[in-house]
């Protein structure tokens, strides 16, 4: 994967967040904010982030799926790969997560004709407004796009913007759960 080198503003304290095991890992990207370094790696380069993440995605969207936060873990842990689906890639610096984003071959029942998805993108909202969320969305097009897959798809209840800056278009609208949904599609052609 290349190298990038982005800039972004105000550095939050990285104090608050939970620590991550140290141990060696392989880089994908490097990017830089502030002066501070932003690797995104895949997850199964940083395995003790399950637990952080988990906790995240659960408070997250507990609401919203129903998960308990060992099926998150679990289904974590299926992503444990470094060049085929499903995969998680982690945004952290010096190993503590900042956010985090997976290819999945489904993630929307209504649509499992529809492969792959973006999904369970997050940042911790102490780094929200840096270009994290848009730096994920885009080291995982680049993924994918290198591996031949496409097109992609998401599905998102909330603001499509950050997505229609990474090249997504909504595709169609749906029903998920009880809540209306957003289902977007990006196309490498």
């Amino acid at each position: 994967m290349p190298e990038a080198a982005y800039e972004a503003r105000d550095q939050p304290s990285v104090a608050m967040l939970p620590s991550v095991a140290r141990s060696s890992s392989s880089v994908s990207v490097v990017r830089h904010l502030n002066a501070h370094l932003m690797t995104i790696s895949p997850l199964a380069d940083l395995p003790d982030a399950i637990e952080t993440l988990a906790q995240w995605f659960y408070d997250e969207w507990h609401a919203f799926d129903g998960r308990r936060m060992e099926n998150i873990a679990t289904q974590l842990s299926e992503n444990l790969n470094r060049d085929v689906m499903p995969i998680t890639f982690v945004a952290h610096r010096n190993r503590l997560p900042l956010g985090s984003v997976s290819l999945d071959r489904f993630d929307f029942p209504a649509f499992d004709y529809l492969s792959p998805w973006l999904s369970s993108l997050y940042v911790h909202p102490s780094f929200r407004g840096q270009g994290i969320g848009s730096s994920l969305v885009r080291h995982l097009q680049h993924f994918a796009v290198s591996h031949g897959t496409g097109p992609i798809y998401l599905w998102t209840p909330g603001s499509t913007r950050l997505y229609e800056r990474c090249g997504w278009v909504e595709f169609t609208s749906a029903t998920y759960g009880a809540q209306r949904v957003k289902v977007m599609q990006f196309s490498n052609e």
